[in-house]
C-alpha cells in the first residue's frame, strides 16, 4: 500500500480537516492536542477522497469543475484555487491558499463575502478604466447571472455577475472594459472591438480564459 504523504498544521480548532493545496500536496489541519495516531487513522480512511482531489487539482488549470461549497472542496478567487475550510471564525478569512469560513451557514457566508469583494474590486476597475476611456457609467450593480459575465443597458447602467470575482484580475479588467466600451458602441461591430483592443491589446487571452472556464458560472 502506497504511503500517504502529508503535512500537519495544528491550531486552536475543534476538528480535523484535509486540504489539497495548489501543488496537490495534502495538508492536515488538526486540533493542538490531537494525537498523531488519530490523524493517521483519519487520513487512512480518506485515502480514496484524497486521491481523487489530488487528481482534480493536478488538472485544475485546464478546466475548473463545478464544486459544492463545503469543507475540503476547492474554489476560485481572483484566478487562484483556494480550499474551503470551516472553522470558528466570524467572517471569511484568507489564509495562504485557504478560505476560512464560519462553521455555520458556510455557503451563505462565502457568497456574501464574494459579493462584497466583487463590488469593491469591480468599482475600482470601472473607475480606473472609465477615466482612461473618457466614459461615465450611470450605475454599477452585481447580478446573479449565470449566462452573462456582464452587460450594459441602453441607459449605460453596468451589471456584472458577482461570480467574476473568481476570475483573474486581468480577465475582470477585460469584462469591465468590454462593458464600458458599450457606453460608446451599443453593438459588437468593428469599431467596438477596435476600442477594446486599444485599451487591452491582448484581450483575446481573457476571452480564451473565459471560454475554458465557463463552468465557473455553474458554481454555487
Amino acid at each position: 500500500m502506497q504511503e500517504i504523504m502529508y503535512q500537519i498544521v495544528r491550531s486552536d480548532r475543534k476538528s480535523v480537516a484535509l486540504v489539497i493545496d495548489n501543488d496537490a500536496n495534502l495538508i492536515v489541519r488538526a486540533p493542538l492536542l490531537m494525537p498523531d495516531s488519530t490523524i493517521e487513522e483519519f487520513v487512512s480512511k480518506k485515502k480514496r477522497w484524497i486521491s481523487e482531489k489530488q487528481k482534480q487539482v493536478a488538472v485544475f488549470g485546464e478546466k475548473h469543475p463545478p464544486v459544492a461549497v463545503k469543507t475540503g472542496e476547492s474554489i476560485m478567487y481572483l484566478g487562484s484555487s483556494y480550499a474551503i475550510i470551516k472553522d470558528n471564525v466570524e467572517d471569511v478569512e484568507v489564509s495562504g491558499n485557504e478560505l476560512i469560513v464560519p462553521d455555520q451557514f458556510v455557503t451563505d457566508a462565502l457568497i456574501s463575502w464574494f459579493k462584497e469583494q466583487a463590488l469593491i474590486i469591480i468599482k475600482e476597475r470601472v473607475t480606473l478604466y472609465a477615466g482612461i476611456m473618457g466614459v461615465k457609467p450611470e450605475a454599477i450593480k452585481l447580478s446573479e447571472a449565470k449566462a452573462r459575465w456582464g452587460s450594459c443597458s441602453a441607459k449605460n447602467n453596468l451589471n456584472f455577475a458577482w461570480r467574476i470575482i473568481m476570475c483573474p484580475l486581468s480577465v475582470i479588467d477585460y469584462i469591465v472594459v468590454h462593458e464600458l466600451s458599450h457606453i460608446t458602441y451599443k453593438n459588437h461591430g468593428a469599431a467596438f472591438w477596435a476600442r477594446v483592443k486599444t485599451i487591452l491589446p491582448s484581450y483575446e487571452d481573457a476571452q480564451e480564459w473565459l471560454k475554458d472556464n465557463r463552468k465557473l458560472m455553474d458554481i454555487i
